[in-house]
């Protein structure tokens, strides 16, 4: 019975130099700079393509790759990668030789355009919670901290 009550003081002690003694973790940025802001994907025109546009045009980009012959004419003036007449080189980046209709590769133009405001590093940063300035401890009631 004696050892139950010098726990029972020794515990909450240790408990309350745990708490001071760990830092809150830093928030959580799954994709680091690259995390687009609400609404907007990674569009993955090729690996490491992390130009932030809307899910339909992600998933447009995606159809596009996955049938990356279509709309190609072998025969034209620029070789094995000439597109059909009516259609152009996406260009989402430098190489990117998808044929695409005119309208569709300026929106890779304006996407690339926009890189930078859609990414949650060009975002405010969040405001902090309200908080006791004095320190987490403040106000509640531990016997060894003093009153703040």
């Amino acid at each position: 019975m004696a050892n139950t009550a010098r726990y029972s003081l020794i515990l909450p002690l240790f408990a309350a130099a745990a708490v001071v003694a760990i830092p809150a973790p830093a928030q959580a940025q799954p994709y680091g700079p690259d995390t687009c802001i609400q609404g907007f994907v990674w569009r993955e025109a090729r690996p490491g393509d992390t130009v932030c546009v809307t899910p339909d045009i992600r998933a447009t980009v995606a159809q596009q790759n996955g049938n990356a012959g279509a709309n190609k004419d072998p025969n034209a003036g620029s070789g094995p990668e000439s597109c059909s007449q009516g259609y152009v080189w996406r260009e989402a980046f430098s190489g990117d030789t998808v044929c695409v209709t005119p309208a569709f590769r300026q929106q890779m133009f304006d996407a690339n355009g926009a890189a930078a405001s859609r990414k949650q590093t060009s975002q405010p940063a969040p405001a902090a919670p309200p908080g006791n300035p004095l320190g987490p401890l403040c106000g509640t009631g531990i016997p060894f901290i003093p009153t703040c």
